[in-house]
């Protein structure tokens, strides 16, 4: 087995002025990609991206000044890999499922188009399946161009069938949380986690008016984040899922979370690509199922 050194892993899979792996913010291994186009660092825990900025653009995927570089911790911010559920557990196990924790293997890397590819496994462990009593593969495939692609596949390599929710908790840099507006939601249902799940309906243009998070359901379309502050559009597109979450957790929230300051609500919001709520993903033996993000920026004018 491959000892998780950064040396050993640039030995193995550094790509020359392209892709390079480090440790230099606390005990977490990341993998820093400067393709041709953009940029973009991924912690080998969760498989984790945690930072991402085309060429001549501000970041696009937000980090708190606050955060924690932990072994065993979920870093606030980036794109946590949520799996094998979304959000708590009628059980009390971890929120969010237990692989955003774990530390993901790289397998390959490979320049690719005009990006470069990485990917990463995830195989199960005894005190995994203590949790989730099921023989799985996971493996993320994250490219890094202009356009930032992720791909969480899930394969049932046991003899039962089994079912999951999952979502890829995506922060999107935002100027002023009180001037961004969504689209792409509207004529879309919503369960209301604020509101006790209170179920509801979405016919405009989603803005935020304090605490915000929402299960959107029976959506697979592109959302697009307009953003007046950094004279930008963040296009979400996805693949995989039939649900969107949206949050943004407000001041008095924000200001709850020891790995987050209490202002930093204003300059982040989180869409993501999910099976989430009533949209439980099915897999029968030998089965698998592919969720994907794609993250785009563009100018508003």
């Amino acid at each position: 087995m491959l000892s998780l050194t950064p040396d050993n892993l640039n030995q193995r899979f550094g790509i020359d002025g392209l892709l390079y792996f480090v440790q230099d913010r606390g005990p977490l291994i990341e993998a820093v990609i400067r393709s041709p186009l953009a940029t973009a660092r991924i912690a080998l825990q969760g498989a984790q991206v945690l930072d991402f900025q085309p060429d001549g653009e501000s970041p696009v995927i937000w980090t708190s000044h606050a955060a924690r570089f932990e072994l065993g911790r979920s870093v606030r911010g980036g794109i946590p890999v949520c799996w094998p559920w979304f959000g708590a557990h009628p059980d009390n196990l971890p929120a969010h499922g237990f692989a955003r924790n774990r530390i993901w293997t790289p397998l390959d890397t490979a320049p690719e188009g005009d990006g470069v590819r990485i990917r990463f496994g995830l195989d199960p462990e005894s005190d995994m399946q203590a949790m989730w009593p099921y023989l799985f593969l996971l493996r993320l495939e994250v490219h890094v161009a202009r356009t930032l692609t992720l791909s969480l596949t899930t394969r049932n390599i046991g003899d039962t069938s089994f079912s999951l929710t999952q979502g890829l908790h995506t922060y999107l840099r935002v100027g002023d949380i009180d001037e961004v507006q969504v689209s792409g939601l509207e004529g879309s249902y919503y369960l209301d986690k604020v509101r006790g799940m209170t179920r509801d309906y979405q016919d405009s243009p989603l803005r935020f008016e304090g605490e915000t998070d929402r299960i959107f359901m029976g959506t697979a379309c592109e959302c697009v984040i307009s953003d007046p502050t950094l004279n930008r559009r963040i296009r979400v597109g996805k693949s995989g899922s039939h649900s969107t979450v949206v949050w943004n957790p407000g001041r008095e929230r924000a200001g709850q979370f020891p790995d987050m300051h209490r202002d930093e609500y204003k300059e982040m919001v989180c869409v993501e690509a999910t099976n989430a709520g009533q949209d439980i993903i099915h897999i029968p033996p030998g089965g698998q199922h592919t969720l994907e993000t794609r993250i785009g920026v563009e100018r508003l004018t």
